[in-house]
């Protein structure tokens, strides 16, 4: 049944569980307005934390969801409507409340100190910042922060001879004012013509606004101890992602495989994946936060971190199958005009499919609502723990004894989540509550996690030694 599996897999960016409608209204409505600023979601009643079905009265369904469809009318703004619906799982009542995405955003909640925004990152309700809320009311106007006119910046600054030679040598065709107008890089207004941030960016003309850039680093070992090298490229867009991927290739080592009897030299993970990873990084990221893309190379993986999270109503399953959603208008077109995107939405899947072929684990997409990340695993031995213990023996409580290692599904886990909890534990290994205390008194005192945290709000981390 696809309901029940979808309660079997646990809470996540769209599922909410709770037991019962508790007199703190606010826990559930704070979840209703995060699941309408972002890609929609569900709430069910009658599911406890740990995922079991305990069920709902049926006679007191009725009221519940009079006093929910209240609630969210009173509180929320601007208005949503639910879709209110009841399940029968073996005998037991659950009672679904269904939160479509909002089209006015941001939905915020009304509270006693005014109104607040909740956005939806993994399994948690989070409040939104100051740049999280500007996002939602572009996404809402349906406008792309790369198309704003810089009408305070002169165009006599604004050298275009590079871009368009380069336009030139990579499409055949001359980028004239004509095709600038098209592709937005500029705007007319009143007989004027503007640059707009996204021409500026593109242009590489945004001397004093070095956060765009890349930042590179290769660090000594799998943690951020120790610097090998380090770089950081800043102009035009199309460039630095170039100059990223050079620096790629200046630290990560060939292997000699073996094709066709003749000895053939490959990188240890495919450039092309890397490539798409910072394509994707600098078309995609949120360009309202100062921040900078972060390329990190490690022993066992590499990491991508572009500012803010997915756009729209995308998540990780959406993007895997392909669905894209275009946050940056203008440096979009402007990257598959020169052939650095082929087709929309398939980003994603090469980088997957090129990871497999290459033999290596596939990467580890992690929406954070502040950033995005992409984790590429290294063809080496420090890559991971070998297959055979990436499983966690019963007997032993799930920890192998001699092994002062990450155990690989737990490792991967808080990857994607940021952080592990014991239900959490007691999901990934079928295990029970004793078990799964037994399991991270082990993973403490093997210094591999670390507590955080108090009661029922609980949480562990890894630790600065087993990063």
């Amino acid at each position: 049944m696809k309901f029940l599996k979808e309660i079997q897999k646990g809470e996540n960016k769209k599922i909410e569980f709770k037991k019962d409608l508790s007199k703190n209204y606010n826990n559930f409505l704070k979840s209703v307005v995060a699941f309408a600023n972002g890609s929609g979601g569900k709430i069910i009643f009658g599911v406890d934390n740990n995922k079991n079905i305990i069920g709902i009265k049926s006679n007191e369904v009725p009221s519940m969801m009079d006093k929910i469809s209240n609630l969210i009318t009173e509180k929320c703004y601007p208005q949503i409507i639910p879709e209110m619906y009841v399940k029968n799982i073996d005998g037991k009542i659950l009672l679904i409340i269904e939160i479509y995405p909002g089209s006015i955003k941001p939905y915020s909640l009304k509270t006693k100190n005014g109104s607040k925004v909740y956005i939806r990152v993994g399994a948690t309700t989070r409040l939104a910042d100051s740049n999280v809320i500007k996002s939602l009311k572009r996404e809402s106007e349906g406008l792309s922060y790369d198309e704003e006119i810089l009408y305070s910046y002169s165009l006599q600054k604004t050298d275009f001879e590079e871009i368009k030679k380069d336009f030139l040598k990579e499409t055949g065709k001359k980028l004239n004012i004509n095709k600038l107008l098209n592709l937005k890089i500029l705007k007319e207004e009143n007989g004027k013509l503007f640059i707009t941030r996204g021409g500026l960016l593109l242009s590489g003309n945004y001397k004093e606004n070095n956060f765009y850039g890349i930042k590179c680093a290769r660090f000594k070992g799998n943690n951020m101890d120790e610097f090998i090298d380090s770089k950081e490229y800043s102009g035009s867009l199309y460039k630095i992602v170039e100059e990223a991927v050079k620096f790629a290739k200046n630290h990560i080592e060939k292997n000699v495989r073996i094709e066709d009897l003749k000895n053939k030299k490959r990188y240890s993970v495919p450039i092309t994946a890397i490539r798409e990873g910072l394509v994707n990084a600098v078309v995609h990221r949120d360009y309202s936060i100062n921040s900078d893309i972060k390329f990190a190379i490690f022993d066992n993986r590499i990491e991508i971190t572009s500012p803010g999270g997915l756009p729209g109503n995308l998540d990780i399953e959406t993007i895997k199958d392909g669905r894209s959603e275009i946050r940056n208008t203008v440096i979009a077109r402007f990257f598959k005009e020169i052939g650095y995107i082929e087709e929309w939405g398939t980003g994603i899947s090469r980088m997957i499919n090129q990871c497999r072929k290459y033999g290596l684990k596939e990467p580890i997409f992690i929406d954070d609502g502040r950033y995005f990340k992409v984790i590429l695993f290294r063809e080496t031995k420090s890559a991971g723990m070998p297959e055979k213990s990436a499983g966690m023996p019963e007997k032993s409580a799930g920890m192998p004894e001699k092994s002062a290692g990450m155990p690989e599904k737990i490792k991967n886990f808080i990857a994607s989540n940021g952080k592990i909890t014991r239900k959490d534990i007691e999901h990934i290994f079928g295990v029970g509550e004793r078990r799964g205390r037994e399991i991270l008194k082990k993973l403490r005192e093997t210094n591999i996690l670390e507590k955080r945290g108090n009661g029922k709000n609980t949480y562990y981390v890894l630790s600065r030694r087993a990063k």
